[in-house]
């Protein structure tokens, strides 16, 4: 294996060194080395380029996945001017097969005070018995250089790794693709493995079920340590516009891989229409010069769970859905001020959607679903079925010419959703309804959406929802004899 050390500026290796344990301890004159591994709420290790130093670095660490642990060791030393050599020892308890790297030494100058230790795991182990890595700072080639922190409580100059049962997971990174229809056209999607995976596992005829509306061949492109990249190739023409053709590809639980996420991939060649793309209606909905420019909406149900139905306000953000500039519904949105067409941006003129890109990870309230349920997952690697893109598709009225008002669709798709204690489930989505500019800049969409799961809902059931593109809208009338959703716990 070829070491790759992280190298990280002199200011962030200061910053490494001044955490909350350090209180009893002169840094102006002190130097040491310790281990400096950091993990957030998920157990998950931080590894650079992200920094958290606000936390405490630990020597305890619960490891469930066979990712190449990644160990930071940093050096703190103000008045560094020549390299440094440290040496550790690693002992091994247990059947672990394991490569650490470098063997023993670690190198630090003035320009690199964080060096980096590689435990990369190469076969399964017993979990049923105690495996363990223990590692140990044990000397410098400096004598003004102390192995750990002077701080009684936590030196970290050494560190243990616990290896507990093996938790897999898979998941697609999308779950629809929309393809023209020609034959010989290529699509792209990836598998991924969070938590890393054994290359000799994963066999596609057990990890896929496919259920198919045309043909098409499947074959991977590349595989890395956390991702398989797949290519399909459709292998006949199914261009007629006025045909929708669907394959899937679900994912299955093997050989203590456990589908999460996106557990099901749609890919669609629908219905085309044509349409003028200068009416644009999905420029009404969004705004990137505001960050927090959201869709409005209400949505019918009892989710107070009062015995009383009514209407109950949302927001979700709203996004253009970027697409390539010959994509029949290309409608240019940045030129970045060049002659230049390949950093040209172009969104789609009759799509949108909802999604969460403020903070990594989180998601937005897509149709209100999360009113819909109670115990529910709100991160997106567990409930990515929470970021609904796309999700509406607009078609003009007047032959495809109008720009106030129209049909519209819920893009059909299946979304996935799980509790916060892991159950996962798969709910197909549909639905339709009419848009149309209720006043100057005020659109109103009234649609009916539709939800299929037969472990939550029975089968189908249906919701109304009116959405507008601003904070300011008129009360919608009561309704009278449509379904009324009540939260479900998951």
């Amino acid at each position: 294996m070829t070491v790759i050390k992280v190298v990280i500026l002199l200011s962030l290796a200061f910053l490494l060194s001044c955490t909350t344990d350090d209180t009893d301890m002169q840094l102006g004159n002190t130097a040491y080395v310790r281990f400096f591994l950091l993990t957030n709420a998920g157990n998950e290790v931080l590894e650079y380029p992200i920094v958290d130093t606000s936390g405490e670095p630990i020597s305890y660490y619960e490891k469930d996945n066979i990712k190449v642990l990644k160990i930071p060791v940093a050096l703190t030393y103000p008045a560094i001017d020549q390299t440094i050599i440290a040496t550790f020892s690693s002992e091994i308890h247990g059947d672990l097969d394991l490569t650490i790297e470098p063997e023993g030494t670690l190198t630090f100058t003035p320009t690199q005070l964080v060096d980096t230790i590689y435990v990369t795991v190469n076969d399964r182990w017993d979990f049923t018995s105690t495996q363990q890595l223990d590692l140990a700072l044990v000397a410098t080639d400096n004598p003004n250089v102390n192995i750990g922190a002077p701080n009684s409580a936590s030196p970290n100059n050494t560190l243990t790794v616990d290896f507990q049962a093996l938790s897999f997971q898979y998941s697609f990174n999308t779950n629809k693709i929309t393809i023209e229809g020609e034959i010989g056209e290529e699509i792209y999607f990836n598998l991924d493995l969070p938590k890393g995976y054994f290359p000799g596992d994963i066999d596609d005829n057990d990890i896929f079920s496919f259920t198919n509306g045309f043909e098409y061949t499947l074959a991977r492109e590349s595989e890395n340590t956390n991702r398989i990249d797949y290519k399909l190739t459709l292998e006949e023409d199914i261009q007629n516009d006025s045909l929708s053709f669907i394959s899937t590809i679900n994912l299955l639980e093997n050989n203590g891989y456990v589908p999460r996420g996106n557990t099901v991939l749609l890919i669609e060649k629908p219905v085309k229409i044509e349409r003028d793309l200068s009416t644009n209606p999905a420029a009404n909905f969004y705004n990137l010069s505001d960050t927090f420019f959201r869709t409005y909406g209400e949505n019918w149900g009892d989710f107070s769970n009062t015995g009383e139905c009514k209407w109950g306000s949302f927001f979700a953000f709203s996004f253009p859905v970027v697409v390539e500039a010959d994509d029949r519904n290309a409608v240019l949105y940045d030129d970045k001020g060049t002659s230049d067409p390949s950093d040209d941006i172009y969104h789609h003129a009759f799509k949108i959607g909802f999604d969460s890109r403020v903070i990594e990870g989180s998601t937005t309230n897509s149709f209100n679903l999360k009113r819909w349920f109670n115990n529910e997952s709100t991160r997106e690697n567990n409930s990515p079925g929470f970021n609904v893109d796309p999700a509406l598709e607009f078609f003009p009225g007047d032959n495809g010419n109008s720009t106030t008002s129209g049909n519209v669709l819920v893009e059909s798709q299946p979304i996935t959703i799980s509790s916060v204690s892991g159950n996962s489930y798969t709910i197909d989505i549909s639905g339709q309804g009419t848009y149309r500019e209720i006043s100057p800049g005020l659109f109103e969409v009234s649609l009916t959406f539709n939800a299929t799961n037969d472990e939550l809902f029975g089968g189908t059931i249906t919701s109304e929802y009116r959405l507008y593109n601003n904070a300011v809208y008129p009360a919608p009338q009561p309704l009278t004899h449509n379904n009324c959703i009540t939260p479900i716990n998951l």
